[in-house]
């Protein structure tokens, strides 16, 4: 099932996405704080917190291992755009063998 949060995530470019890390480490930090003091509402909160620091951690890591490699990842977005530059032209459908009237059945 594909995760919303992650192919937001993924249509970033890198500076976005280290904002967006650093911005998530600050709720983390803020929601320990909140749970500290005895004032944090939503106990799940915490939990949504951390897991998209990972999520994010996880996309960055994904692009620095594919660049490593040589086929760097570029950003949904990039690749959305440029498909759309494209033009468009119909591909017609390969050579299909097309099914024989008689079943092997019938011949018998």
């Amino acid at each position: 099932m594909p995760n919303p949060l992650a192919d937001e995530a993924r249509s970033m470019t890198d500076g976005e996405l280290g904002e967006a890390i650093n911005e998530a480490y600050r709720e983390v930090f803020n929601l320990q704080f909140q749970r500290g003091t005895r004032q944090l509402q939503n106990p799940m909160a915490m939990r949504q917190a951390k897991r998209q620091v990972a999520r994010l951690r996880t996309i960055l890591r994904e692009r620095q291992l594919a660049e490593a490699r040589g086929e760097p990842i570029e950003p949904l977005a990039r690749v959305a755009e440029s498909v759309a530059d494209e033009p468009q032209t119909e591909h017609e459908p390969e050579n299909q063998a097309e099914p024989e009237s008689g079943s092997p059945s019938e011949e018998a």
